[in-house]
C-alpha cells in the first residue's frame, strides 16, 4: 500500500519517498506537519510514502503464521523498496527524478540501507533516529532513558527507581497481590509461576515509559495504545511531586490515569494471556498493536531487546534472557540467541554498522532520544552529515 501528495509538486522536481517500518502506515503522513513534507512543500517536490510488508494492508501471504514471516527479512523489504521505487518512476514518468528516501525509527534504517543498497535508484536519504547497527543486548535504552528523565528533573530517575523496586519486591510475596492488581487495575488477580511471568508483569509497568521519553515534549498530542503520551516534563513533575505519598504510589496513580484516559477497564499483565495473543497468526482479528511481526523481526534478525543488563542504570529485572524466552514461546526452540546472533552479525557486516560507507545521507537523532546509542550522532564525513537535535 502506498499514499501519493502531489500538492507541491513542480514537473522535475524531486521525489521523497517515506518508508514505513513496523507500522500501518497513515495517509497523513503525506499532510501533517512532518518535515519531509515542509521540504516538498520548499523544493517542489512529489511525497509519497510506502507501507512495510507485514503491516497495516500491506499482507502478501494473508497469514502471520511463522512460515509467512520468513519473507519478513530486511534484503526483502529492501527488494520492496527497490522495485517500487522502479515501477513507480515508470509509470508516472519520473524516471528523471531524483529520488530521496526518508525514514523515522526502523523506517530511517530502511532508507539508508536503501541509498547503501541502491545508489543508482536514491540520490540521497534521510534517517530520523534511524539505528544503523544491530543489537541483541540494547542495553544503553535504558542508559538513555535514565540520562533523558533526569536531565528534566535531577530526581525523576531515582522517584521511578524506588517506585519499580517497590513493584519488584512486592512481585517476590502473594500477599502483595491483590493490592498490586488494586494499584495498577490489572485484569485479574496475578497468578505468577514462574520469573518469566514476573518479569511480564513488570515490563507492562514499565513500557509506558518508552513513549514518554521516546517521543518527548516535541510530540505530546501523539497517541499510543494507551492513550495520550505524557511529555518527560509533566511526567517527571508527577513524580517528584512530593504530597502525593511515595514514589510507588505516584507510578501507580499515573500509571492507572493512563489505563483510564485510554477508556481501558483494565491492564491484562498475564504472560499466558500474551503468549496467546502472541501466537495468533489471523489477520482476522485485526492483529491491531501489530506486535507478532515486530517481534518476529526482532527475533530473527535485529535484536533491539531493551534490557536493563547495564551496570550503567539503575532499573532492573528485565534481562536479555527473559525477551530470548518470549522468542522461543512464541516461535519455537529454534529462535534460539545463536540463530539471532549469525543474522544479526551478518547484517552489520553487510550495511557496516556505524561504519557507514555510501555518501549523501543525513542521520537526524535528538540528544535525549533513547535510540540515538545505536545512530550516528557526529559527521563522519562530509558525505555523512549528522544533526544532533537538542531534545
Amino acid at each position: 500500500r502506498y499514499f501519493i501528495n502531489d500538492a507541491f509538486y513542480k514537473p522535475g522536481g524531486p521525489v521523497f519517498l517515506m518508508i514505513g517500518g513496523m507500522g500501518s502506515a497513515k495517509r497523513n503522513w503525506t499532510s501533517r506537519n512532518l518535515p519531509f513534507v515542509a521540504y516538498a512543500e520548499r523544493l517542489g517536490a512529489l511525497c509519497l510514502v510506502l507501507e512495510h510488508r507485514f503491516y497495516g494492508r500491506s499482507q502478501p501471504t494473508g497469514d502471520l503464521s511463522t512460515a509467512s514471516l520468513r519473507y519478513i527479512r530486511n534484503h526483502q523489504v529492501l527488494g520492496d523498496i527497490a522495485n517500487f521505487r522502479i515501477k513507480i518512476a515508470k509509470l508516472m514518468g519520473l524516471t528523471k527524478n531524483k529520488w530521496v528516501a526518508f525514514g523515522e525509527f526502523y523506517g530511517g534504517s530502511l532508507a539508508v540501507w536503501s541509498r547503501i543498497k541502491y545508489p543508482d535508484l536514491f540520490a540521497a536519504a534521510v534517517g530520523s533516529s534511524a539505528p544503523v547497527k544491530a543489537e541483541i543486548n540494547f542495553d544503553e535504552y535504558f542508559e538513555e532513558v535514565q540520562v533523558s528523565l533526569d536531565a528534566h528533573n535531577s530526581e525523576c530517575s531515582s522517584s521511578v527507581y524506588l517506585a519499580l523496586r517497590e513493584v519488584t519486591k512486592r512481585l517476590i510475596h502473594q500477599k502483595h497481590y491483590s493490592k498490586l492488581k488494586r494499584d495498577f487495575m490489572l485484569c485479574e488477580p496475578l497468578q505468577i509461576d514462574s520469573k518469566q511471568h514476573a518479569t511480564f508483569v513488570l515490563e507492562n509497568l514499565m513500557s509506558f515509559l518508552i513513549p514518554i521519553v521516546q517521543y518527548n515534549k516535541k510530540r505530546k498530542n501523539i497517541q499510543d495504545q494507551m492513550g495520550n503520551i505524557l511529555s518527560t516534563d509533566d511526567f517527571c513533575k508527577k513524580m517528584t511531586e512530593t504530597p502525593l505519598s511515595s514514589p510507588y504510589h505516584r507510578y501507580a496513580r499515573i500509571m492507572s490515569n493512563r489505563i483510564k484516559n485510554a477508556n481501558l477497564s483494565c491492564l491484562d499483565a498475564n504472560y499466558n494471556h500474551h503468549l496467546r495473543r502472541m501466537s495468533e497468526t489471523s489477520l482476522n482479528n485485526g492483529n491491531i498493536l501489530q506486535v507478532r511481526q515486530r517481534l518476529y523481526q526482532c527475533c530473527t534478525e535485529f535484536g533491539f531487546f531493551q534490557t536493563t543488563d547495564s551496570k550503567y542504570q539503575s532499573f532492573s529485572e528485565l534481562p536479555l534472557r527473559y525477551f530470548l524466552k518470549q522468542c522461543s514461546d512464541v516461535f519455537g526452540s529454534e529462535y534460539s540467541f545463536s540463530a539471532l546472533n549469525r543474522s544479526a552479525q551478518a547484517l552489520n557486516k553487510y550495511y557496516g554498522g556505524f561504519n557507514v560507507k555510501g555518501s549523501k545521507i543525513i542521520f537526524s537523532n535528538g540528544s535525549l532520544d533513547p535510540w540515538s546509542a545505536l545512530g550516528i550522532t557526529k559527521d563522519i564525513n562530509k558525505n555523512f552529515r549528522a544533526v544532533l537535535i537538542e531534545g
